[in-house]
């Protein structure tokens, strides 16, 4: 099971990876404008997939948050993207660097509405990593809704097909 978990994590980063790059050629008032979604605009979105990447990391760490990392952030869109990769990167490293066995151990956490949880680690990174594809594509449809249609593909054969070629 690590080595699919593993290649999961991987597949997250470089997916979230395939969109910013996208995200980045775009102008910042693309990234912020309003659109009937579950966030007000594509940079809110990114904002969200990295407080939950953020939230699920501390957790695993055995840290119990109680607000949303980027509840008081103000920086640009451009910082914002760059924060959701290194909350990716940090996921996909935590996940290489642990054991087989601790993947069936229990993440024990405390919410925000501080109700205690204990969930094994494998699911709550494949949770981790299901949320952000959700969201990723919510990013694609708020995207051909502003009429950008050249869009990265972000499915997992992709990652297999690209990954397999570059080993």
């Amino acid at each position: 099971m690590i080595e699919l978990i593993i290649k999961y994590a991987s597949y997250n980063l470089w997916a979230n990876l395939m969109i910013l790059n996208k995200l980045n050629t775009l102008p910042e008032d693309i990234l912020n404008k309003e659109l009937k979604s579950s966030f007000r605009s594509i940079s809110r979105t990114i904002l969200h997939i990295y407080d939950a990447e953020t939230i699920w990391l501390r957790r695993l760490e055995g840290h119990s948050l109680n607000n949303w990392p980027s509840e008081d952030f103000s920086g640009t869109t451009n910082e914002a993207l760059q924060m959701l990769e290194n909350a990716s990167k940090n996921i996909r490293d935590y996940v290489k660097n642990i054991s087989a066995e601790s993947l069936y151990n229990e993440c024990t956490f405390t919410s925000f509405a501080g109700v205690k949880f204990a969930i094994k680690v494998h699911d709550v990174i494949q949770h981790c990593m299901n949320h952000s594809t959700f969201h990723r594509g919510q990013i694609v449809t708020m995207l051909r809704e502003l009429d950008i249609t050249e869009l990265p593909s972000t499915d997992y054969i992709a990652y297999i097909r690209t990954h397999e070629r570059q080993n």
